[in-house]
């Protein structure tokens, strides 16, 4: 049989048949739709919670926690804090699958910072405040690593006080030092969820504007004085406290949740000033990047070796999470069309039961068994690639409703998307493949039947 003429007989019975067959072809497109649904709201969420939450790529280690002292550690003091030695990394940058390793390095003395008057209207600040530095590669996709870096890589002119240096900078002069460099302010950047903190209950408890999204474009002109090696705690042990000059340079969820983080060169500097030199070569932990989430555990094995434990393995909970609802979810689609595919076939059969005569016709002027169970198959398909293209044009409407609906019914919440839905293009050859395959396997057994008809009973009427 020629193709056109294939495409005759398939275009004739979809007019003559449309009746039935858009009945078979219901629950072929409420099978894909909600086969495709469910599939882009769990890449829409995975990507939300491990990429931005729980970012499943990369596992940031630590060493033990320091052990609790006890009441004769408050008179003696804090022993040394447990840090990853750069022979540490060594050893975890040679696991099979490391990409790199890029340490983090935690504020070792006491700090503050007050600041923000051009950005809120009034100064905000923090009596104690943590930070951490990290290597501005880790930060690169969300600030330019030429922002996010050491300003004392360009430092200016000598000097001996901030009047020395201009409005816009300072004067970077170390304890003990009889003069320093002038600098401009070290950049910093915040979390996410810092910000999400300070516009959902600090900026409404003081009347202050939420900052959100005009952060970074609003808080470029603004510095923080940081008052170094003193807060309402006490003083550093060694060192002498000095103010120095900062700038929000940007959100980025490679920031620790709740304070600043700086360049680690900065942090290495002030470590090494106000801590010694061990407080600047331990590294209070790592951040591994790995190929993809295959490579965790070989990561996390050999990190066991040396006393590293992962931070938080929250990410591979939500993996696992979000894979079992999926494969859940799946499961309900399959059985949809699983049951459309029940319905082709028992459509399907009645029209071949319907066209016996015909079908008994084409045999006895010379159509081969195969041609008549293509013309079946051909005519199962594009109701089965018809009905699927629905089910895709269906689902993804479903998504716009839900998008809007819980843009409007959902209060915000930290991490809230503008989607929870994510449609790549081989989703949409998932959804019309399933559909062609279960509308053919459905029409196997009525062309088999319709092959096998006998022109000459059938004619006959027997």
């Amino acid at each position: 049989m020629k193709l056109s003429a294939l495409v005759r007989l398939v275009r004739r019975d979809l007019v003559r048949s449309r009746g039935a067959l858009a009945s078979s072809a219901f629950g072929i497109a409420a099978g894909s739709a909600t086969l495709v649904f469910f599939l882009a709201l769990g890449l829409g969420v995975r990507t939300v919670l491990l990429g931005d939450v729980f970012p499943i790529h990369r596992v940031e280690l630590e060493p033990p926690k320091a052990r609790d002292p006890g009441l004769l550690g408050l008179l003696l003091g804090a022993g040394e804090v447990p840090g990853i030695s750069p022979k540490d990394i060594e050893t975890i940058a040679a696991a099979p699958g490391v990409k790199h390793v890029l340490p983090k390095l935690s504020l070792a003395f006491p700090a503050s910072a007050r600041g923000g008057r051009e950005l809120l209207g009034h100064d905000v600040g923090s009596s104690e405040l943590p930070g951490d530095g990290i290597e501005p590669m880790l930060a690169a996709t969300d600030v330019r690593t030429d922002v996010f870096a050491d300003p004392m890589d360009a430092a200016g002119p000598t000097c001996k006080d901030d009047a020395a240096c201009g409005p816009d900078k300072y004067c970077e002069l170390p304890s003990g030092a009889t003069s320093g460099r002038c600098s401009a302010p070290v950049p910093a950047i915040v979390s996410r969820y810092l910000v999400e903190i300070f516009d959902k209950t600090i900026a409404p408890a003081h009347g202050f504007p939420a900052v959100g999204q005009t952060l970074v474009s609003r808080a470029q002109s603004v510095t923080f004085n940081m008052r170094l090696g003193e807060s309402l705690l006490g003083r550093a042990k060694q060192g002498a406290p000095r103010t120095v000059k900062a700038k929000i340079v940007g959100i980025s969820p490679s920031a620790v949740d709740l304070g600043l983080t700086f360049p680690i060169g900065v942090v290495k500097r002030w470590n090494r000033e106000y801590g010694g030199d061990r407080a600047a070569e331990r590294y209070s932990s790592v951040v591994v990047e790995v190929g993809s989430g295959a490579d965790v555990a070989p990561v996390v094995t050999a990190a066991a070796r040396i006393g590293l434990t992962p931070k938080d393995s929250r990410a591979r909970d939500v993996s696992v999470l979000i894979s079992g609802v999926m494969a859940l979810l799946s499961l309900v689609a399959g059985v949809i069309l699983i049951v459309s595919a029940a319905s082709i076939a028992q459509t399907f059969r009645a029209l071949v039961l319907e066209r016996r005569s015909e079908i008994a016709l084409y045999r006895a002027v010379g159509a081969a068994s195969g041609e008549i169970a293509a013309w079946t198959i051909s005519l199962a398909a594009v109701v089965g690639i018809s009905a699927g293209a629905v089910g895709l044009v269906v689902a993804r409407i479903l998504a716009f409703v839900a998008d809007v609906l819980a843009a409007e019914k959902l209060p915000d919440f930290p991490f809230k998307p503008s989607t929870f839905f994510a449609f790549p293009w081989w989703l949409w050859l998932v959804g019309l493949g399933f559909s062609l395959l279960f509308s053919v396997l459905g029409a196997i057994g009525p062309a088999r039947a319709a092959s096998k008809v006998d022109p000459a009973k059938a004619l006959s009427g027997s």
